[in-house]
């Protein structure tokens, strides 16, 4: 087959050469492989071409140590390969496999005496191997695809060169061409083939992987189609295997469930995250209610799509959809939210029964109160208020503020009223009234709460309204002139429940047409973080703007103040209690 083998000779080899690429063609077609891949290139020289033919490939680290063989003597191929397998050839040594690999040049060795072979040899086997089977002439050419070098292909003729016979003659330069374009062709197919390969087994690994989630998992084509589900998707969508929802045509599961947002509107299937993606949305994760038509059965599922697009085209080609199954923390956060509309209901009533439904009316005086308990699910307990009748003319106003939360504050609230309002019965005087609290308190078990009080006695004359203040504990009431001025009223007293003796002073003044006087709770001034309290300075620039509202709305602005104050997060109840002079 060399060059100069007459003018028949040459068209003869043309048409071989012919032939071996098109049975290249099909043979390389034919397998996905690696392994397979590299014998079938290496079976079309053997014996039409070569001898003995070698495919080296390289691995990931730089290696050469995947190796075929085949070989007209079938035992010459064995214990060529066992050669290799104890002897890898050096990446980086003289063998014309591992320099063609290096340079990316093909070799073509015509002639190969002793001496040559002992040069490259990987060690006294190896030469030994090589010259007692003859090689004689090469064409060693690289396996290269996609800009790189994989490997190098080997063809060689062996026997000895006396006498020189037609299939025993060196390989020439149009053998070192036609390797080259045999290179070529199986380089593609063998890297397709490592490329399917490996892509197999990355998909062999993610599919292991998904289908031993616990989460359901699903893959979904833009036609609509199921690719790929794990068991948990087939356990959630209630059909008996994966491959029941590969083989489903698209859009036939969904009908068999009703499923809704959190509010409780249907959902389609275009509107599931998945959909929406191949609508070139790009969806949040969304809880959906997901309810079997034929059972009644629900489960609460967090709904996830992520897309996979071809890396070249960006074109969007599936959809995974990942289903969290929250229903027990769904089941639970119910129930606890409805124990707690519960709880909060119970504690309201409660609140509400150890407050008074109404306020005594004072003929002349107007009236006015506001309640704010810190939080929606505020313990029961703590600021209290009461108007009620003392005699024919007078009136008895208290605000207090029992110190705690939860069902012992309220019992001191209830304790506190409830005895004001039967020490009011016996006429005593403010200061004897508070007493009475005070010893009740002390004879509580030890731990009960203290308490503070204001406590007013309003009396009506005939020409004027006259109040006896008394303070345990408390802030001090805020008169409000009809001209905006302010000021504080009565003198502190000793906190009630605490230690005796008691100090009470009672403070006697009148009140005139149009001032307003305005009881309150401390957490009122102590609302809002501690560095912008409202404080006592500013309850008094908005007790400025009172004579120009009416209670109603003068109440409100201060608990509007304190709200702010406190981002809508009181830390304390607010109570507020303010009259009015009438004209």
């Amino acid at each position: 087959m060399e060059a100069d083998a007459g003018p028949h000779a040459g068209q003869s080899r043309r048409v071989d050469a012919a032939e071996l690429l098109v049975e290249a063609g099909a043979a390389l077609a034919g397998s996905l492989d690696p392994r397979t891949t590299m014998r079938e290139v290496a079976k079309l020289t053997v014996p039409r071409l070569a001898d003995l033919c070698v495919i080296d490939l390289l691995d990931e680290q730089g290696a050469i140590n995947d190796v075929a063989v085949i070989a007209a003597d079938a035992e010459i191929a064995r214990r060529l390969e066992e050669l290799r397998a104890r002897s890898p050839l050096d990446p980086n040594g003289e063998h014309p496999v591992a320099r063609v690999i290096r340079s990316g040049a093909p070799e073509l060795l015509a002639e190969m005496a002793h001496s040559s072979l002992r040069t490259f040899a990987e060690d006294t086997s190896h030469a030994e191997f090589m010259i007692a089977n003859h090689y004689r002439s090469a064409v060693v050419v690289p396996l290269q695809a996609r800009g790189r070098t994989l490997g190098a292909i080997s063809i060689l003729r062996l026997g000895p060169s006396e006498p020189p016979g037609q299939s025993e003659r060196p390989y020439g330069h149009a053998d070192l061409e036609l390797a080259g374009e045999l290179a070529r062709r199986a380089a593609l197919a063998i890297d397709n083939a490592r490329l399917f390969s490996d892509l197999r087994r990355v998909e062999q690994r993610l599919e292991a992987i998904l289908t031993s989630v616990a989460d359901a998992i699903t893959v979904v084509d833009s036609s609509g189609r199921t690719v790929f589900a794990n068991q948990a998707a087939a356990d959630l969508l209630k059909v008996s295997s994966p491959s029941e929802l590969t083989d489903a045509e698209p859009g036939t599961i969904m009908p068999r469930f009703l499923v809704t947002d959190e509010q409780g509107n249907e959902l389609a299937l275009e509107h599931m995250p998945g959909r929406r993606l191949f609508a070139g949305e790009r969806p949040e994760p969304q809880l959906v209610r997901n309810i079997v038509r034929a059972t009644g059965e629900e489960r609460w599922l967090m709904t996830r799509a992520s897309s996979v697009a071809d890396p070249d085209t960006g074109k969007l080609l599936y959809v995974v959809n990942v289903f969290e199954d929250l229903t027990a923390i769904k089941r639970a956060q119910l129930a606890e939210s409805l124990l707690s509309e519960e709880r909060g209901r119970i504690a309201h009533i409660l609140q509400r029964a150890l407050l008074p439904e109404s306020l005594a009316e004072i003929p002349g005086v107007e009236t006015q109160k506001l309640y704010a308990a810190a939080g929606e699910l505020n313990e029961v307990g703590g600021d209290f208020y009461d108007v009620f009748d003392y005699d024919e003319d007078r009136t008895m106003l208290v605000i207090g503020d029992v110190c705690g939360k939860g069902p012992r504050a309220a019992g001191v609230t209830a304790l506190a009223r409830h005895t004001l309002r039967a020490a009011a019965i016996d006429g005593r005087s403010p200061t004897e009234m508070l007493a009475t609290l005070h010893k009740a308190l002390l004879r509580q078990p030890p731990g009960a709460d203290m308490c503070t009080v204001c406590l007013i006695v309003l009396t009506r004359e005939e020409h004027e309204v006259r109040l006896t203040i008394a303070l345990a504990g408390h802030p001090p009431p805020l008169l409000i002139s009809p001209r905006g001025e302010v000021a504080q009223v009565g003198r502190s007293g000793t906190i009630l429940g605490v230690v005796d003796p008691l100090s009470i002073f009672e403070s006697e003044l009148t009140l005139d047409v149009g001032e307003t006087l305005l009881l309150y709770t401390d957490g009122v001034i102590e609302a809002g973080r501690p560095d912008r309290l409202l404080g006592e300075e500013g309850l008094l620039e908005l007790c400025t703007a009172a004579p120009g509202l009416s209670l109603t709305e003068f109440l409100a602005q201060i608990e509007s103040a304190a709200r702010d104050r406190a981002q809508g997060r009181l830390r304390d109840d607010i109570a507020l209690l303010a009259l009015r002079i009438e004209g």
